[in-house]
């Protein structure tokens, strides 16, 4: 509601002095000059406070325009000279002026963000890392607030790391999701890395406007740039970093204490987007990580194309030695293409790759580090791509920045409303690690297969508390190189 005033006031300040000419009532009012600097200014403090908030950008562009012309009225009131050229301002000025200012607000107030909705049962703690001097704030979803229902069965653990941009603001209500099908859902966000983080007393704190910069780089030409790639690394880096030490923190019972009473510690899922997906791809794949997290039992990742598998063009070599800074500078100023695609993991742990449905479209760069992955898979992998579904709509996206869905859509027909796809990622999810449980347990699984500890699935049933949800059988699906659950289409139909 904040926004949508603050925008409401601008376009009002502007939409007086686009109408000064045509109503005589508004020729004395000399203050009306001011009127779009000023509205200029409430739109550009929209961005420090609300975030980066695409919508509004047309509305930026077009109140620049207006200052721009307007100051040579501007600098004629403080010199206290006359100025009635806005009378010259006819209707072939008026009116296309009108029409664009119509669309730019329009697109700020048709896009504007729903209402968030506060969810109970979210509880929030500090984490210290001290070997990387890091903090971490972890929010923790238990059902309604209340106590923890201690009688069994206990609930499976699942954590969850956000995308970079957006945090733990742009999967609160797919965890609420998660949660409501029978998980403990556990997710974080790091101040300095993260874009917003978690501030303590609430709100969030945001990246410096250079790291802003790279991060959207790494994001938008991470898998063509070599340059942009080499900080998706980084940012693929930094989450493998966080998960290590949170589960960590979970095998020596340090920094959650009692706050998991009534979560079954051994049956751990992990799911992450964009760079934490893909750290978590390659841990599937690292021998030490699968030896000491024996407790993970699979991982999901989602929308999560592994820059760290991409190789790009060597740095030139400096010619000669003569002013080397300057040369170093100018080798840093020539692109440099990602060449192909190097090693890919073998994830060794059970897998699903939650993908938008632009993955069925031939000749697509993004996803290929990903179908490559679930070739080479040594344990069941599965890839799930909801027909109509954009890179943007397995998370909060749609309700905090609807532009992206219109911007970002998928390449098929959407088989429901932008906002019901975060909940349909969650059924995926919950669906998925049944079928892992299952196998693990001896349920339903048609065969088995050795669990990542050598030893095979035990044979006798256990409880599952995960709620199964029925899904459209229009899903599609992929299974890697190795399936020995059963049937990949239970996943749809539990």
């Amino acid at each position: 509601m904040e926004l949508v005033l603050l925008e409401g006031f601008a376009a009002f300040f502007l939409f007086l002095h686009l109408v000064r000419p045509l109503f005589k009532g508004l020729w004395n009012l000399e203050g009306v000059v001011l009127l779009p600097l000023l509205a200029l200014g409430i739109i550009s403090g929209i961005f420090p406070a609300f975030g980066f908030r695409p919508e509004c950008i047309p509305l930026l562009v077009f109140s620049i325009f207006i200052n721009l012309s307007n100051i040579p009225a501007f600098l004629a009131l403080f010199s206290k000279l006359q100025n009635d050229d806005y009378r010259d301002r006819g209707l072939v000025y008026t009116v296309p002026a009108l029409a664009v200012f119509a669309f730019s607000l329009w697109t700020a107030l048709y896009f504007a963000p729903s209402m968030d909705l506060e969810l109970s049962g979210v509880e929030t703690l500090e984490l210290r890392d001290r070997e990387r001097d890091t903090l971490l704030w972890v929010r923790i979803y238990r059902p309604d607030g209340a106590a923890p229902d201690l009688s069994p069965p206990p609930r499976p653990l699942l954590f969850l790391l956000p995308p970079v941009t957006g945090s733990v603001q742009a999967v609160d209500g797919i965890c609420g999701e998660l949660r409501d099908r029978g998980f403990t859902v556990l997710t974080y966000s790091r101040p300095g890395f993260d874009s917003p983080a978690l501030k303590p007393g609430g709100g969030y704190e945001r990246l410096s406007l250079p790291a802003l910069y790279r991060l959207a780089g790494a994001l938008g030409r991470g898998l063509r740039d070599a340059r942009a790639n080499a900080y998706g690394k980084a940012l693929e880096e930094g989450r493998k970093e966080d998960i290590e030490f949170l589960l960590g923190e979970l095998a020596q019972n340090k920094g959650f204490q009692d706050t998991l009473a009534g979560t079954d510690r051994d049956q751990v899922f992990l799911a992450g987007y964009g760079a934490g997906g893909a750290a978590l791809t390659s841990l599937a794949g690292s021998d030490d990580f699968i030896r000491t997290c024996r407790r993970v039992k699979g991982i999901i990742a989602v929308e999560s194309p592994l820059l760290s598998s991409l190789e790009g063009e060597a740095p030139p070599p400096l010619q000669g030695k003569a002013v080397p800074f300057f040369g170093a500078l100018a080798d840093s100023l020539v692109p440099r293409k990602i060449t192909g695609i190097g090693r890919v993991p073998r994830i060794r742990l059970p897998g699903l790759f939650l993908v938008s449905d632009r993955f069925l479209q031939n000749g697509t760069g993004r996803y290929k580090t990903i179908a490559r992955t679930l070739r080479v898979c040594e344990a069941p992998a599965l890839l799930a791509a909801i027909p109509g579904a954009g890179p943007f709509d397995y998370s909060d996206s749609p309700r905090l920045f609807p532009v992206y869905s219109v911007l970002f859509r998928g390449a098929g027909e959407a088989l429901v409303d932008r906002e019901e796809y975060a909940g349909m990622a969650a059924s995926l999810m919950a669906n998925f690690a049944v079928l892992v449980l299952e196998n693990e347990n001896g349920g339903e699984a048609e065969g088995e297969f050795p669990a990542h500890d050598g030893e095979t699935a035990a044979e006798t049933r256990v409880e599952i508390p995960l709620v199964k949800t029925n899904l459209d059988g229009r899903i599609h699906l992929e299974t890697g190189r190795v399936w020995q659950l059963r049937d990949s289409g239970g996943i749809l139909r539990p």
